[in-house]
């Protein structure tokens, strides 16, 4: 049956959970979790290198491609045209970037597998199994990280994918990842100590952006009953204040000034707002040039500007491939491998791609809160680890739950 409203599509899913439904969560969780999998294989079966890093992560953004494509126009309109522009950088660069490719795709996939498979309420059901593993895992790595360690050896699990050198020092001592440990002490109850929860994400950057997406969710679902939301708050407040996740917690936070304006901000300043900043952070750059910067927001924030003020216009079209290190500053690294133009293509299809429902706009307008927040400080943004819950929770937000039968336009 075909219907619209006010110019949107409106997905209705039937209340009861289809076992594609269920597969397709599962695979959301299989994300969050399969590096932790990965890694107590390193440390108690046989070692793991990249392939097989690269594998796990393509079957399952392979599977959840799988699920959506049969008879879906939209998605061969956006695969075209992204693949398309991929293969043009990559004659302009005379190479193909297999991971920045694989960066656009997890959004592309799992939005669509959220928007077919997905509703609000298998939502709800996911991000709250997700906190509860998040949590329990955390909490036995808190309390127990000797025996934890002895089957989940963060430190070789990274030296035999290839991220860290072998030769690199355990520079906690511990064997957790390098930021495992806040030397300067935490900010959130510091008589808790140094150690900074991964749980199983296996670094604490992706607990703080797990928290943020689980965060902002819960209260967007529950934001008209007050007492309920404070209580599912509580286990993701639980998870901020073990992995010392400063800056999650003040995204988070942000989400209760933006859900109640939402409404009043119109497309056009979501549209211009990521390329204000990014304007905004090459002066900072420019103006800092040779200025020391520190671990902190503002260090970090002064370090993304310098190193965008160092892209040319080439590298910032992404017509020449940058060689330097640039992971550190999100929209750098977004500049260089996407571009320009390849970026304001994405982000005009997310802001301008038509709305059913208050709630799903209130959401998108956190989500690019939450993108554009992140990426002046990192490129975590495109780690599956936890880019996968944030797109299918985009996806199934667009759809509207109902009962014994399923309508599109």
């Amino acid at each position: 049956m075909t219907f619209v409203a006010a110019g949107a599509v409106t997905l209705e899913r039937p209340a009861k959970a289809e076992p594609a439904a269920i597969f397709t969560a599962g695979l959301v969780v299989a994300s969050l979790c399969f590096n932790f999998v990965l890694c107590f294989v390193n440390t108690r079966l046989f070692s793991v290198n990249t392939g097989v890093v690269m594998a796990a992560e393509m079957a399952l953004i392979g599977s959840a491609f799988v699920l959506v494509l049969r008879d879906n126009q939209p998605l061969y309109a956006v695969l075209a045209a992204y693949l398309s522009y991929a293969v043009f950088l990559a004659s302009m660069q005379g190479a193909l970037d297999m991971k920045s490719v694989r960066d656009v795709l997890i959004p592309i996939a799992f939005v669509f597998v959220g928007r077919r498979f997905g509703d609000p309420a298998m939502g709800d059901r996911l991000v709250a199994l997700c906190v509860w593993i998040v949590l329990v895992v955390g909490l036995f790595e808190f309390f127990f990280l000797t025996q934890y360690l002895k089957f989940i050896d963060i430190f070789a699990y990274y030296v035999s994918r290839g991220t860290i050198s072998s030769a690199a020092a355990d520079t906690t001592g511990t064997h957790l990842f390098a930021s495992g440990i806040r030397p300067e002490g935490r900010s959130l109850l510091p008589f808790l100590g140094d150690h900074r929860v991964s749980s199983v994400f296996l670094e604490p950057v992706s607990v703080g952006n797990f928290g943020a997406i689980a965060f902002s969710w819960t209260v967007l679902r529950n934001f008209k009953r007050p007492l309920l939301m404070m209580l599912k708050l509580l286990p993701i407040v639980a998870i901020f204040i073990l992995a010392d996740a400063r800056f999650g917690l003040m995204v988070s936070l942000s989400c209760f000034v933006v859900f109640p304006i939402a409404k009043s901000i119109g497309r056009v300043p979501m549209l211009l707002a990521p390329f204000v900043a990014l304007w905004l952070l090459a002066v900072v750059g420019i103006l800092n040039a040779n200025v020391a910067w520190d671990n902190g927001l503002g260090g970090r924030v002064m370090l993304s500007g310098q190193m965008l003020s160092g892209l040319d216009l080439s590298e910032v079209l992404a017509f020449v491939p940058v060689t330097r290190f640039v992971s550190d500053s999100g929209y750098t690294y977004l500049l260089a491998k996407t571009g320009l133009i390849g970026f304001a293509g994405l982000w005009g299809l997310f802001i301008l791609y038509p709305v059913s429902n208050d709630q799903e706009w209130r959401f998108r307008v956190f989500v690019a809160v939450y993108i554009m927040a992140l990426l002046t400080i990192s490129n975590s943004l495109y780690s599956i680890k936890t880019a996968a819950l944030l797109w299918y929770l985009v996806g199934c937000i667009a759809v509207k739950q109902s009962v014994g039968h399923i309508r599109r336009q």
